[in-house]
């Protein structure tokens, strides 16, 4: 383990003057509501629990019962570090991630895609950089249009 007295001053500091919290509650509270909009609003998804991380990625699991037969699930992620909403595609296990992301890699899924480098994903994409928390209806449209262009090319990719 790294020497971590210098780091450790800098943490305090920043959490002293409360705004990292603050932010912090902010963005779990955002990303709780954002579960809640696609549960109450979208009867066609398993949505599954909420994961508030450790300060590096929050996100909750969706499903859709083709999905869900086929082991697959997407989550849609915060990834706090770059600041950006993001959809993954999800494997129950590492034998299904590796034969999707094989069948994926064989046919064109779109620019907006990439492999992923995360060894419980498949596939990434960055709906949303640097999102203005000042319109949360901006955000939650932009999501949900995201996830419905990300579940079309999907579908026409695996079937």
């Amino acid at each position: 383990m790294e020497p971590m007295n210098e780091s450790f001053s800098e943490y305090q500091k920043q959490i002293q003057t409360g705004e990292i919290a603050r932010v912090y509650k902010s963005l779990i509270a955002f990303m709780q509501s954002l579960r809640i909009y696609f549960k109450n609003n979208h009867q066609e998804f398993i949505v599954g629990s909420f994961y508030q991380g450790a300060m590096d990625f929050t996100y909750f699991p969706i499903s859709t019962k083709e999905l869900k037969e086929k082991k697959l699930k997407f989550v849609i992620i915060f990834d706090h570090q770059e600041g950006s909403f993001e959809i993954w595609l999800a494997g129950q296990n590492k034998q299904v991630q590796s034969h999707y992301s094989g069948l994926i890699s064989e046919k064109e899924m779109g620019d907006n895609y990439k492999a992923s480098t995360h060894p419980h994903s498949i596939l990434e994409w960055v709906v949303l950089k640097n999102p203005d928390f000042n319109d949360p209806v901006t955000i939650t449209n932009r999501i949900e249009e995201g996830v419905n262009v990300f579940l079309k090319d999907l579908n026409r990719v695996i079937g």
